[in-house]
């Protein structure tokens, strides 16, 4: 079991931090003793814990007691573990003294870590406020250049192996269902939906130019084949035809979404438009009038039940409920009527978002949002995968945004070519693997079609998930499993010798997939100056029951 003595104020994060690392764990309680006590509040004297980690960058009691010194170092630094960082967005401090240093700060021969070994106890001081990290990365979340690093999971992963490296016995809930290896949650915008609604605006001159203009050129720099520019001077050609009525429409891709997602048994959310010819207030930039959408969700009624009836789902694409809770509430029972749905999701287009956005959904009714993330990047912004509680909200969701097609190959953007962009969502799928949570993944509507031509890479990316086990599910769904291990409540853990009990509470919904508990074997070394961030423990996962009797062989 692990204690927590924290400030009152971090009780909700704290909380939180402990629904993404499910593990046994509960406030400090004087009268209870404990494998693992975790302080973060200055004046705090060491219990019989086995494990005690002191978390701050501020001098405290133990630190006069041990005669540690502490030097701040300020904010924005990393953590350096062999080939791994870890950025530390809050204030941190050099930690050094009698014992042995842990975590070297990046670039610099000093440690932000020191551990102090007692007769059957051990300390460590962590020279930085881990709940501040946490309460940064879901509210601020990090910057776009550090969109690679996974710094929540990191947090949890250090915990986590400071624990077992002490030898106690950890049981926790993985953030991935029984018999999958990630969850993936495909999603897609859907910013327009025929290409004749636009005739001499931006967008048509904009298409015309990047296919049959911009396609060359990324030829002749060897970003896009010679099949590609084929493709594209030939939509160009038969728009006239689309606009007469003579050719299909190619911008309409409903269908084939449903198709390609079908083949591997997936089912996606499709974010739609809920009022058409409205750019939104308070919408930063010198274009911000083309936000404004040609169509709105009552333009495709039929389609909308098309989806549901196939058990894909819809929710809207918000444009300004980011802001105002009367117009989200607006927008949330404009697209509800059509859908027939209660529980409704959103995203914002162009991801708009402030400080006050996850309040503003939370308060007009919103089952989850999937805004949090990047227009110029891939990868975690919020630090993790997981689905989260936002700060200072009761029902909402949060489902981080992770891969978006036009951040990776716009040229605006990251401008990548397929080949690089494999690399990175390969690396984003193994890190997936690694430390668990979903892929949320966003290929807008016009994807598959000339001019962007996408459909070969997302093909490919399916393949790729479905051979590495993924759970493909809808948004709602995954809300479902994620409130279904929240709702897991440790009643009891015992270890005895090798011996583990578990007794458990938990509203399980038997139609999603099952939970697992992971059992991990302690591993104690004397070296933590090799501990990389990589899971690397020998673990047994047992299958979800109320209570579990397992012995350590």
């Amino acid at each position: 079991m692990i204690g927590v003595y924290a400030n009152a104020q971090e009780a909700e994060i704290v909380a939180e931090f402990f629904e993404l690392f499910k593990t046994p764990w509960e406030f400090f309680d004087k009268t209870h003793d404990y494998d693992v006590l975790i302080v973060t509040v200055n004046g705090f004297s060491a219990t019989n814990a086995r494990l005690v980690i002191y978390y701050g960058s501020e001098q405290n009691t133990f630190d006069i007691q041990e005669r540690v010194k502490i030097r701040p170092v300020g904010k924005n630094n990393f953590l350096q573990v062999e080939d791994d960082y870890l950025p530390v967005y809050g204030q941190m401090s050099e930690i050094s003294g009698h014992g042995q240093p842990l975590y070297q700060i990046k670039d610099c021969k000093a440690s932000v870590g020191l551990e102090t070994k007692r007769p059957d106890q051990c300390i460590i001081r962590i020279g930085y406020d881990l709940f501040e990290e946490v309460a940064h990365l879901l509210s601020i979340g990090q910057p776009p250049e550090n969109a690679l690093i996974p710094a929540l999971d990191l947090h949890i992963s250090i915990l986590r192996k400071l624990i077992l490296h002490s030898g106690i016995t950890l049981v926790e809930i993985p953030p991935v269902p029984a018999g999958y290896n990630l969850i993936v949650c495909l999603t897609h915008d859907i910013d327009f939906i025929r290409i004749r609604d636009h005739k001499f605006d931006h967008t048509i001159l904009g298409f015309l130019y990047r296919a049959a203009i911009g396609t060359l050129i990324d030829v002749l720099q060897r970003k896009r084949s010679i099949k590609e520019l084929y493709q594209n001077w030939k939509a160009v050609l038969k728009l006239p035809f689309v606009y007469l009525g003579l050719a299909s429409d190619y911008w309409f891709k409903f269908d084939r979404y449903m198709e390609l997602e079908k083949n591997v048994n997936a089912k996606s959310t499709f974010f739609v438009i809920p009022f058409k010819n409205r750019a939104g207030h308070k919408v930063a930039g010198k274009y911000a009038y083309r936000r404004a959408a040609r169509y709105d969700v009552m333009d495709i009624q039929e389609m909308v039940k098309k989806l549901i009836n196939n058990r894909f789902e819809v929710g809207v694409h918000g444009i300004d409920a980011w802001h105002d809770t009367t117009a989200a509430r607006e927008e949330k029972n404009r697209i509800a009527a059509i859908s027939e749905k209660n529980r409704v999701g959103i995203r914002m287009h162009w991801l708009c978002f402030d400080k006050n956005t996850f309040g503003k959904l939370d308060e007009a009714g919103f089952a989850y949002d999937s805004t949090f993330g990047f227009n110029d990047a891939v990868g975690y912004r919020a630090g993790t995968s997981q689905a989260f509680k936002p700060i200072g909200t009761k029902n909402i969701f949060e489902l981080p945004l992770l891969i978006q097609d036009t951040a990776l190959f716009n040229p605006k953007h990251m401008s990548l070519t397929k080949n690089e962009a494999w690399d990175l969502s390969k690396d984003l799928i193994e890190k997936a693997a690694v430390y668990g949570g979903m892929l949320t993944i966003l290929w807008h509507d016009r994807s598959l079609s000339p001019e962007r031509l996408y459909e070969d890479f997302y093909l490919k990316l399916l393949a790729e998930l479905k051979n590495r086990k993924a759970w493909f599910a809808t948004a709602t769904d995954i809300c479902d499993w994620f409130n279904s291990r929240r709702a897991v409540k440790f009643e009891d853990v015992k270890v005895s010798n090798r011996n583990i009990s578990i007794k458990s509470r938990t509203e399980n919904n038997d139609e999603k997939p099952n939970l697992r508990v992971r059992i991990y074997d302690p591993s104690p070394i004397k070296d933590y100056t090799s501990i990389a961030f990589k899971n690397n423990f020998s673990y047994t996962d047992v299958p979800w029951q109320k209570e579990i009797h397992f012995s350590v062989s």
